[in-house]
């Protein structure tokens, strides 16, 4: 339980970081009513379908006239357009904003995305006996305290909506509905290289592999009447394109990626790009086989443990993300929440552990070094290590929460009467 007075010491300091965050804000006010946010992108979509042409969906030069028309001078300062990159069934949501100026669409949009956050509270508190006694100004607070999301809002991105889709999963999960929560899994494959890491390890669910597979083909059909086979067919090849085409500069930006592949890009010399690529996919794949490890070996009858777990997952997935910027990170608030919940509520848990967890979530929720590193330095991969350091502490907390031995191994029911 947090005590009143630390939850004023709390409430103090997310306050100073959000006002923190405003500043920056502030100092770039001009910046959204030209239309240099990400939501361009994602209003360039909306128009494009709005005008029923969903086959040129992704077609640059339709897109490039269309941001021409509601952000020049956006399209001057970053010398190109901001290309639409996500699958095309999350385009249909943006579709109603097409019927808005581009400000006011941006304006919904952010309401859409406040009315989202302020909701993850009550999806949470329930399921939590540590932290659902926590007043609800302070989860307020504290999700608009985190860097990470203050990007997404600001920028119009659509990280919030993938938090939310999170939490939903995570909720029904607990609930029981391995089936819903793999559907709420599979609405977010507009951002599948979040997704798909977290629920390979969880593939012995059968339920839960089933919805969000049969959830996955919906979306697919979905997305195929929307822009057509040739330009869906066409999609993977794009994506790659804006990903690696130096006509994109602001997507080849590795210092910016908070991941093990920007990690990777700042030890290795840009000059052995076939060295990058092979230690990042070794890297990836032992992160990957470690999360698929622990997913099999862990029993989750112990609420702690499967809390444990998905922090993990989450985590991992992050990690072993391709493209990752820090609006990208906004998951990774779900799965802080989870630790701590496990920290106020487990106190057998062993020091170095423990104090490895506090100083990661730390570090995660404070703001200045967002802005040192991405701002000032361009080096926000180094991220990276803090998120692997978290990574490691999250397997010795699942080792220190397991079953003492192998009697309670093979009786998950009786642990989870204790």
């Amino acid at each position: 339980m947090i005590s009143k007075g630390l939850q004023i010491k709390l409430a103090l300091y997310f306050c100073a970081m959000i006002a923190l965050q405003c500043d920056v804000l502030w100092q770039a006010r001009e910046s959204i009513p030209q239309g240099l946010p990400d939501f361009s992108g994602a209003y360039t979509a909306g128009l494009i379908l709005r005008d029923g042409q969903g086959d040129r969906l992704y077609d640059d030069a339709l897109q490039e006239s269309l941001q021409r028309s509601f952000s020049p001078i956006a399209v001057q300062k970053r010398g190109t357009i901001l290309p639409y990159i996500h699958l095309p069934y999350e385009a249909l949501v943006y579709l109603p904003l097409a019927h808005f100026s581009y400000l006011t669409a941006y304006g919904i949009w952010l309401g859409v995305d406040l009315v989202l956050l302020g909701s993850i509270p009550f999806l949470l508190r329930r399921q939590l006996s540590a932290l659902g006694k926590v007043p609800v100004y302070l989860w307020l607070l504290a999700c608009l305290s985190f860097y990470p999301i203050f990007v997404s809002l600001i920028q119009g991105q659509d990280s919030v909506l993938l938090l939310f889709l999170y939490c939903l999963a995570w909720r029904s999960l607990e609930r029981g509905s391995e089936l819903v929560s793999g559907s709420w899994l599979a609405l977010g494959l507009y951002k599948y290289h979040l997704v798909v890491a977290f629920v390979l390890p969880l593939w012995r669910r059968k339920k839960l592999l089933a919805g969000f597979l049969s959830s996955a083909t919906i979306l697919g059909l979905i997305s195929l009447a929307v822009t057509g086979w040739s330009s869906l067919v066409r999609y993977p090849s794009y994506l790659w394109g804006t990903e690696h085409d130096l006509k994109y500069g602001f997507n080849n930006l590795p210092g910016l990626i908070a991941n093990i592949r920007g990690l990777i890009s700042g030890i290795v010399s840009s000059s052995h790009p076939q060295i990058q690529t092979v230690l990042t996919a070794l890297l990836s794949a032992i992160v990957l086989l470690t999360m698929m490890y622990a997913a099999r070996k862990t029993p989750v009858a112990d609420f702690a443990v499967r809390q444990a777990l998905i922090a993990l997952l989450l985590v991992g997935t992050i990690l072993i993300s391709y493209h990752l910027y820090v609006h990208d990170l906004s998951p990774l608030f779900l799965a802080l929440v989870l630790v701590l919940e496990i920290l106020l509520s487990r106190p057998a848990i062993p020091k170095w552990t423990r104090r490895t967890l506090w100083v990661c979530i730390a570090i995660l929720f404070f703001s200045p070094l967002y802005l040192v590193l991405s701002l000032r330095y361009g080096q926000l991969r180094l991220m990276a290590v803090v998120l692997i350091v978290l990574f490691l502490a999250l397997l010795s907390l699942l080792r220190s929460l397991g079953p003492v031995n192998k009697d309670e191994a093979t009786a998950p029911q009786a642990s989870a009467g204790r």
